[in-house]
């Protein structure tokens, strides 16, 4: 499930995709969670995140036994500056906010 080529967390944001199981992986940066997913077009890839919201709402899942799970990612802002990623349900509208939020985050995170 996790040999297959990874993506960025970007990637995700803002579609609806399957969320099929995580593990922890050993980084340069220190321990982060290496999450499979299956992408709309039938891709299968992961990516790592230290996102602590997914990482316990993917927790959650997993420990209750509904894993695969489908849903989006978004961006939310907490306090204003700082910028996280939740998942909200499939259904959920993407909203100009939403566009706004991923072009800022891309922006600041891919600066060179």
């Amino acid at each position: 499930m996790f040999d297959v080529e990874w993506c960025s967390i970007v990637d995700v944001v803002l579609k609806v995709v399957v969320y099929k199981d995580m593990e922890e992986r050993l980084t340069e940066n220190g321990p982060r969670k290496l999450i499979a997913v299956d992408m709309p077009d039938g891709t299968h890839t992961a990516f790592l995140t230290s996102s602590k919201t997914v990482i316990t709402q993917m927790t959650k899942q997993k420990e209750g036994n509904r894993l695969p799970v489908r849903a989006m990612m978004k961006l939310v802002t907490y306090g204003g500056a700082f910028t996280g990623f939740k998942l909200f349900p499939p259904s959920s509208e993407v909203t100009e906010e939403d566009r706004l939020l991923l072009q800022r985050y891309k922006k600041t995170k891919f600066k060179h």
